[in-house]
């Protein structure tokens, strides 16, 4: 039986930015192996439309075929894309300077003229992009090869934040009014090193080809075919038969349930990558009542059996999570408790708020005598999150608490969450990629003005946030980092039930794989270096 190796842990790299007022200058380019005709990737994830703006099109030509101006690399470092440097003198106004040797696929220059339409036009198109992009002010394009950004304040992980947002050309989306509907081949025109081909929706095959005249020259992969697949099962045995050399769940490993069969394939080899922050976590709605109350959120949390958790979901290659919320290995990570059952506690805490079973059914109604019976918003399409939310459930009930499991499909999920922000509690995974990679404490999930799914809205929290964004100072910012970090143990606006590694299997016939923190081991250093075994 094969071995799964032991990787060390990948570092967290800090994005040096210390001498602000620094020119960022581009890295030499990937040299490419010896060439692989086609590599066939396997996936659950379902594509409706060949356009950027369905979920998971956009995934994958984030990875393939769109950029941005700058990207991460395998450390986690924000490196040149389209942009080759930057620079900034007051973490609020940056200036990022284009490539002169960009092009669309149908052959027109990039432009930093596109750029700034495409923050404008999201801004415009998708409500959504607020949440990410919303601190820009404005952007210019005094020239074809400047881009310069202004924040509404000054944001020392900026870098993190523009390193998802994918340039789209102006000259196709200038007359498209709504791109969501927008399904003409030209919508998914990029300028990366994979062209689009085509999308064969009754198959569930999209296909890639390399693009000849990219700026950083040939991928190692002529030709990438991407098959759906209805469930991991299918996906497994397809993958077990050697009909795909790879399956993929963008940025996440597979299931632990697949291992000890795929152990036994000489066939196939198999990877673990070190706990990223890949995680189920437990929202509260805490501009909500009850969940306003951090007492009754304590409560909630010491419900739940954390252990039995990681073992059910992780085999044991996961971890406790820590009430701090980022896991251990992030930059300026400080140790809080451990998350813990204490069922005893759990039921004394909800009896002196007055959560007490009034008419002997053995649940506990709210403190005016009416129902208890929290809605626990649930993503139908994650298996492992439905599966955790009926253990959740069940924890629940142990302590007299009457949990209704509300399923919703990701659009549903996404609207209730980042729209209409009507949910109650919710049962989400998410990745700390934002705090894993360099500083993100500014960004992504800890700033709760953009991503909403907690609602915290203390002024006291949020100078924190804004104060460790404009911080150069370590030791301020190590100290600011613990403070936040210590609020989470403290104030409970959402948990993490359990952290996990990452197992990725793939076909031993090739080698060269590399993992990415964002996009996991379908990489741009995949791309340019996988090669025959």
């Amino acid at each position: 039986m094969k071995r799964i190796p032991e990787l060390s842990t990948i570092g967290m790299i800090l994005l040096c930015i210390s001498l602000i007022g620094t020119v960022w200058a581009a890295q030499g380019e990937i040299n490419s192996g010896d060439r692989i005709s086609r590599l066939t990737i396997g996936t659950i994830n379902q594509i409706n439309d060949a356009n950027p703006w369905d979920y998971y099109f956009g995934v994958y030509s984030m990875i393939l075929s769109h950029q941005g101006l700058v990207r991460f690399n395998n450390e986690g470092d924000v490196i040149p894309d389209l942009a080759t440097s930057w620079e900034t003198d007051d973490l609020q106004t940056w200036t990022f300077y284009i490539r002169d040797n960009a092009t669309w696929h149908d052959g027109k220059p990039v432009k930093a003229q596109d750029f700034k339409f495409t923050v404008d036009y999201d801004l415009e198109k998708d409500p959504l992009s607020k949440s990410y992009i919303g601190a820009i002010k404005s952007v210019e394009a005094p020239d074809d090869n400047t881009v310069i950004i202004n924040l509404e304040k000054p944001d020392y992980n900026f870098l993190n934040t523009i390193a998802v947002v994918k340039t789209i050309p102006e000259h196709i989306f200038k007359s498209v009014d709504d791109p969501k509907k927008f399904n003409e081949k030209e919508a998914a025109i990029g300028s990366g090193p994979y062209k689009f081909v085509n999308f064969d929706k009754n198959a569930g095959i999209v296909t890639y080809k390399a693009n000849e005249n990219y700026w950083g020259g040939m991928p190692a992969i002529d030709e990438i075919e991407l098959r759906m697949f209805k469930n991991p099962d299918a996906l497994m045995l397809a993958f077990q038969k050697g009909e795909i050399d790879l399956p993929y769940y963008y940025s996440k490993g597979i299931s632990y349930y697949y291992v000890p069969k795929l152990l036994e394939d000489d066939d196939i080899r198999i990877e673990v990558y070190p706990e990223r922050g890949i995680t189920n976590v437990f929202w509260f709605n805490t501009a909500k009542a009850p969940f306003d109350n951090k007492e009754l959120r304590q409560a909630f949390s010491y419900a739940v059996n954390y252990e039995e958790l990681k073992n059910m979901f992780t085999a044991g290659y996961g971890t406790t999570p820590t009430a701090g919320w980022v896991p251990e290995g992030t930059l300026y990570y400080t140790e809080t408790r451990t998350l813990a059952q204490d069922i005893n506690k759990s039921k004394s805490m909800l009896d002196s708020l007055g959560f007490k079973d009034i008419n002997g059914d053995g649940l506990r109604e709210m403190p005016d005598g009416s129902d208890f019976q929290p809605k626990l918003l649930t993503r139908s399409d994650l298996s492992d999150s439905v599966r955790a939310a009926e253990m959740l459930k069940k924890y629940f009930a142990d302590v007299g608490i009457d949990i209704k499991i509300d399923l919703a499909d990701k659009s549903t999920h996404g609207e209730i969450m980042d729209e209409k922000k009507t949910h109650e509690i919710s049962l989400a995974g998410t990745t700390f990629w934002g705090m894993t990679m360099g500083e993100g404490y500014g960004t992504g999930y800890t700033d709760i003005r953009n991503y909403g799914w907690s609602m915290v809205s203390e002024p006291e929290y949020q100078s924190l946030v804004d104060d460790l964004g404009r911080t150069k100072d370590k030791d301020e910012r190590r100290n600011l980092a613990a403070e936040i970090q210590n609020y989470y143990a403290e104030e409970m606006p959402q948990f993490t039930i359990y952290s996990m590694n990452i197992i990725q299997p793939y076909n031993a016939r090739y080698a060269g794989w590399e993992y990415n923190p964002l996009h996991g081991v379908l990489s741009y250093g995949t791309l340019f270096n996988l090669h025959e075994a």
